[in-house]
């Protein structure tokens, strides 16, 4: 292994935030006349201009909805209150919030592993290409990662040091996330009985501090929670989208390929298709439609555990997938950059994302943190967005959250924190070849199965 010191790997950071800055202040350059083009974007981009106009969280006047998590469009919102629909000035507040998941990433690898750790670290994820990408969109991503980064980092310091005021922290910071992406709303019922444990203290301590978790995480989310609940007229807690995209990934009609498209199945293969029956009569809010789903979609999987089984493979593949959002924008017409910057940018993010996760995965069996439950605190995100993407569906867009942990393990292998021991141990070593070889088993079946085609066009609109 080639050691690398705190020295090296401090220049090194030096160099990553001049050339990200630089490539970010190009890109921003470019992309003013840059509109929202995904429905998601133009989602939030919606309910962000109602919220300006004085119409509360809605698609209009009168009609309000429930259907995204509010954190992100009232972030727009505020920018918009200041500077008019004005996407330029949403990408600055994106980018700074990028170069502050950079710190955090810092702060996190330097408490786990030690300075040259973070450094690498937070230079592997200012660089990394698809987080540039995702600075320019009308998207969570962004606002997201740095939420999760700095639950994560509030964990460990809990952990570390158990205190009241990290513990509140750590619960506000639980609850802002889960305020941006639902995927997180249901964690507290697995971190607080789980922190009694990792926390080293006299039990009072290790029950109160658990507790306060959940108090700053409820007192974030509770209000939000409340006025979805009087508005759908059944418990809700974040959203209404849970149980519709549970339904999109679990009926008869579910596509084995790209299985988010079963919100374009129309008639009888429609994943709404029913819905009219069960309530003949009786106006449905969003609520009890995406209660309705989320029932569906348990009895599907009850009766059919083998296609269940099957498709929690698939989804796991989808989710582990190429990040190639950029490319299938250009093929899509989205976007439409220079040649050479069309394959250049398609291939940096393929072989970046490779790299990181492959070593980061590496670096879960072979650089695992002294400390046992440095290792449970950051494994416990990616096992529960990873488990929840498995049985709803997966996109691979939803595991960029996820890659500043990756980073984290990947910088502590390069960094050489890798005992002589664990290189012949062999458990370890045979579960790191294991994981990597899942990995690349998934994108052969991506691009031999799924994508061949799709690379062959855009090589030919390139050329």
């Amino acid at each position: 292994m080639i050691r690398i010191s705190s020295r090296s790997a401090r220049f090194a950071l030096a160099v990553a935030f001049a050339a990200g800055l630089l490539v970010r202040l190009a890109i921003l350059a470019n992309t003013g006349g840059l509109t929202p083009k995904i429905v998601d974007e133009q989602q939030y981009s919606r309910i962000a201009q109602n919220l300006v106009a004085g119409h509360g969280f809605a698609w209009a006047e009168h009609e309000p909805t429930s259907i995204r998590p509010p954190l992100y469009p009232a972030l727009l919102a505020a920018v918009w209150r200041i500077s008019p629909d004005n996407l330029q000035a949403v990408r600055v507040i994106q980018i700074l919030l990028g170069l502050a998941t950079a710190v955090l990433v810092y702060v996190l690898g330097s408490r786990v592993y030690g300075p040259a750790v973070g450094a690498w670290a937070a230079a592997v994820c200012w660089l990394y290409p698809s987080f540039i990408f995702f600075n320019f969109l009308i998207l969570t991503e962004t606002l997201f990662t740095f939420l999760l980064v700095a639950f994560v980092l509030l964990v460990v310091l809990l952990v570390q040091t158990p205190r009241p005021a990290f513990a509140i922290a750590c619960g506000i910071a639980l609850g802002l996330g889960a305020l941006t992406r639902s995927i997180l709303w249901p964690l507290p019922l697995i971190l607080c009985p789980l922190l009694a444990v990792l926390i080293r203290a006299p039990l009072g301590r290790r029950v109160a501090l658990p507790l306060l978790v959940l108090a700053g995480y409820a007192a974030v989310v509770a209000p939000w929670a409340v006025r979805n609940t009087r508005l759908q007229g059944v418990v809700t807690i974040v959203d209404t989208m849970g149980g519709m995209n549970l339904r999109m990934g679990n009926y008869e009609y579910t596509p084995d390929d790209r299985m988010w498209d079963a919100v374009a199945l129309n008639g009888e293969k429609s994943w709404v298709h029913g819905l009219s029956r069960d309530f003949a009569g009786q106006t449905v809010t969003e609520g009890q439609k995406e209660k309705w789903a989320q029932r569906k979609a348990l009895e599907y999987m009850r009766a059919n555990p083998g296609i269940t089984l099957r498709r929690a493979l698939i989804k796991f593949a989808d989710f582990w997938g190429l990040e190639r959002e950029f490319a299938a924008g250009v093929q899509n017409g989205f976007y439409a950059p220079p040649a050479w910057l069309q394959v250049f940018g398609s291939v940096a993010i393929v072989l970046a994302y490779v790299i990181v996760i492959a070593a980061g995965a590496a670096g879960i069996w072979l650089a695992a943190p002294g400390d046992w439950r440095m290792h449970v605190a950051l494994l416990l995100p990616v096992a529960v967005i990873m488990g929840a993407h498995t049985i709803v569906f997966g996109h691979s867009r939803y595991h960029l959250p996820l890659m500043p942990i990756f980073a984290v393990y990947a910088a502590a292998l390069l960094s050489a924190r890798v005992p002589a021991y664990r290189l012949s141990h062999r458990p370890v070593f045979v579960g790191a070849a294991v994981t990597v070889t899942v990995l690349f088993s998934v994108w052969i079946r991506q691009i031999v199965i799924l994508d061949f085609a799709r690379i062959t066009a855009l090589l030919s609109h390139a050329g």
